[in-house]
């Protein structure tokens, strides 16, 4: 019975705040050390899913879908593939709010041991901010929207890990303060989370529906038609078959002094002996015959113009998908002539985009991190970078940097400019 009082003294101390050490109670009470969503484990989309949607609201229905689309159709996958791997760009993180080197140095230490915690699958040993970051981007294109929540040690000293949650299982709804709760419905269960503890972002939300847009939503009637084209192109060419020979014989005359069977032995003997003359036949050979025997080709008519036309039409509808997608389809192995110069202008927008949905994966981790560092005391502040250098636009940075030296000594040789003024103008 002592053993439960202390026990629980303890825990009361903890849950007032205090503990050891240098963070302030608040922090350590308004997040949680047991998650408050639930575990849910729902299979993708199948074909009875898809095709069966009674009784499955709208936006899960769409969600399933977009990810059935995603894993079914190849120039969807890739698309999705090349958006999440371009967003995943290598990261750091710099601390601001001292000069004190040890200190930033214990609180890089401390940031480091949270990124090697993060993920909550601890069986994988990726793990880690990288994984982190990598389901975010796949969650934030495929689902259109990112969720997930904090929890901490039982202690309250530190973060434990980051749970994932799935956007098929969220419902957003609008409260008397004008703000939207979240709540995560599981077999006709709904739960509140908690706002303090989860983040969640959608992807171009809308002042009217927070919830955000895939970029895979214009997509599924365009890629209905395109299947249903590639479908049709499997069974017409199934249909037309492949080229083949056809060799036409003509019956011998009768003779006159020749029996019905006499002539009828004869002239199988002759069928059949051209027939085994043209299986013995190698590729090289050529076969010799008499004037009546005809070898020519059958087919389909016009087979050159019915596969352009396929073609063509394919393209369109791909081109179609890519441009869903924000995307173009030089980026997803379709290739159709682009000159090197349209391609890179291309690519450089695409990277622009990359860094502007980076944003939102900066504020989540600085989110983290200063949760993190209040829960150990320090009284300072994370920045996140992705370094996109080395793909963005690096030579002509490294152009761009070169002209402008050679600028600025230009002009302290000529005396336009003092030794100060030139440095003032590298650093600036």
């Amino acid at each position: 019975m002592r053993g439960f009082l202390s026990r629980l003294k303890k825990r009361t101390a903890l849950s007032k705040g205090a503990v050891s050490g240098r963070t302030t109670p608040s922090v350590r009470r308004v997040y949680p050390n047991k998650p408050v969503s639930r575990e849910s484990f729902q299979p993708d989309l199948d074909e009875g899913y898809y095709y069966n949607p009674k009784g499955i609201d709208g936006h899960s229905f769409r969600i399933g879908l977009y990810r059935f689309l995603r894993n079914n159709i190849p120039v969807l996958n890739s698309a999705i593939w090349t958006w999440a791997r371009l967003a995943t760009a290598p990261t750091y993180f710099t601390l601001k709010g001292s000069d004190d080197q040890g200190l930033l140095q214990e609180a890089t230490g401390v940031l480091k041991g949270l990124d090697r915690r993060l993920f909550p699958y601890s069986f994988q040993k990726f793990g880690g901010g990288d994984s982190l970051l990598s389901a975010f981007f796949n969650s934030l294109f495929t689902d259109g929207a990112f969720c997930g929540e904090v929890v901490l040690t039982p202690a309250r000293d530190r973060i434990d890990r980051f749970y994932l949650l799935d956007a098929k299982t969220l419902r957003l709804f609008p409260n008397r303060d004008r703000e939207w709760d979240i709540y995560q419905v599981i077999e006709d269960r709904k739960i509140k989370l908690n706002p303090t503890s989860t983040f969640y972002h959608g992807l171009d939300s809308e002042a009217s529906d927070p919830r955000g847009r895939s970029i895979l939503q214009s997509i599924p009637f365009v890629a209905r038609i395109e299947q249903r084209l590639v479908d049709d192109m499997q069974k017409a060419a199934h249909n037309a078959g492949y080229y083949r020979l056809q060799i036409s014989i003509k019956p011998p005359e009768r003779l006159s002094t020749e029996t019905e069977e006499g002539y009828i032995e004869r002239a199988n003997k002759y069928f059949d002996d051209t027939v085994e003359m043209i299986k013995n036949l190698e590729p090289d050979d050529n076969p010799i015959t008499w004037s009546d025997v005809e070898i020519k080709y059958i087919g389909p008519s016009s087979h050159g113009g019915n596969t352009s036309s396929w073609y063509l039409t394919h393209r369109a509808m791909v081109e179609d998908i890519c441009a869903g997608c924000h995307l173009d389809p030089f980026m997803l192995g379709y290739s159709y002539g682009t000159t090197q110069t349209w391609a890179q202008f291309k690519y450089d927008i695409v990277l622009r985009n990359v860094v502007s949905v980076q944003r939102a994966a900066k504020r989540f981790m600085e989110w983290l991190h200063s949760i993190e560092l209040a829960l150990h005391g320090f009284e300072l502040e994370s920045e996140y970078h992705f370094d996109n250098r080395k793909t963005f636009g690096l030579l002509q940075q490294r152009q761009a940097e070169k002209i402008q030296l050679e600028n600025i000594v230009k002009k302290k040789e000529a005396g336009l400019i003092t030794v100060e003024e030139a440095k003032r103008e590298l650093e600036g």
